[in-house]
């Protein structure tokens, strides 16, 4: 069986688990949540488990913990309604020090941070647990660049299958749409005369305020950002090779042409392939995009300096 951690079970965590064990993947799940109002939950669920196929469910076991294969991180304080993810840095680079710094893994495991803000979260976990850079990866703008290919086919009426859309630098407000990577198909989106001027700029500002919207009627996302976590694991575990981006730390190639003093965490246009993750080095970007990375850059970069997460 692959031993598997959730640290956190609020919204996104709960969810995740539940994908997690309704995965064809031989999995012993184990949550780590201290919160004595989750016990019901958790009783909930082992109730249940006879009925899963090749499924096992422990709750707060040290030792799966570290001998974990995979580690997903969605513990943390969520930003107020309508406040940059930026907002809850400091107490959860805090919570993240705590729960990881004195924490020592064997295994080498997968961490997958979804906790906000996922960048700069995620370059605290690789801090505090001095993985191998590649083993620990934030969700990152793998969903903005789902929610950029949903907008995109909402609005051009293609359907969305056929649209591979991308999304570079902060999961946040200085996400930068990256339109020429995006395809139709095996053809280059910019230049298929359906989508207009209007229609990227659109596109765009939706899939920046997505978060936001879906926060006029639900306390946070959910489904969306749990569904990445899920599949991650099917695309470290398998044979493919999957074209994705994620926020992921810096190599000497992307720290040069973001103009960067230090390594830090962003979206990146990465390839899993055998279970390994490489960065993409090949991508050459428009001027524009290039600038608009380098802000996003230096705005994560600023972050992690004000917050000392090098100490």
């Amino acid at each position: 069986m692959i031993n598997v951690t959730v640290v956190g079970f609020g919204y996104v965590g709960s969810a995740l688990s539940w994908l997690l064990l309704n995965s064809h993947h031989a999995i012993r799940l184990n949550v780590m949540e201290p919160d004595p109002n989750c016990e019901g939950a958790f009783l909930d669920i082992a109730h249940g488990m006879p009925l899963f196929h090749n499924k096992e469910f422990q709750v707060n076991d040290e030792e799966l913990f570290l001998d974990a294969d995979f580690i997903y991180y969605a513990a943390g304080v969520t930003n107020t309604h309508g406040g940059s993810r930026l907002s809850t840095a400091q107490q959860n680079i805090q919570l993240t020090k705590k729960i990881f710094a004195h924490r020592v893994f064997p295994r080498t495991p997968y961490v997958i941070v979804i906790t906000n803000p996922v960048d700069i979260i995620s370059y605290a976990v690789s801090l505090y647990t001095g993985l191998p850079d590649d083993h620990v990866i934030g969700t990152g703008t793998f969903l903005d660049s789902m929610r950029l290919g949903y907008y995109l086919s909402s609005l051009s009426g293609i359907d969305r299958t056929n649209i591979h859309a991308v999304v570079l630098g902060e999961h946040g407000d200085s996400q930068v749409p990256v339109y020429s990577m995006c395809r139709v198909g095996e053809k280059a989106l910019l230049g298929d005369s359906t989508f207009s001027e209007r229609i990227l700029n659109q596109a765009d500002s939706l899939t920046k305020n997505a978060a936001t919207k879906i926060r006029e009627t639900q306390d946070g996302t959910t489904y969306g950002v749990s569904k990445c976590g899920e599949i991650l694991l099917d695309y470290l575990l398998g044979s493919g090779e999957h074209s994705l981006s994620l926020s992921i730390k810096t190599n000497d190639h992307y720290r040069s042409l973001l103009q960067l003093d230090q390594d830090i965490y962003l979206g990146l246009p990465v390839t899993i392939r055998g279970g390994a993750i490489t960065i993409d080095d090949s991508v050459i970007f428009s001027e524009e995009e290039l600038n608009a990375l380098r802000r996003s850059a230096r705005t994560l970069a600023t972050v992690i300096e004000k917050y000392q997460t090098h100490d």
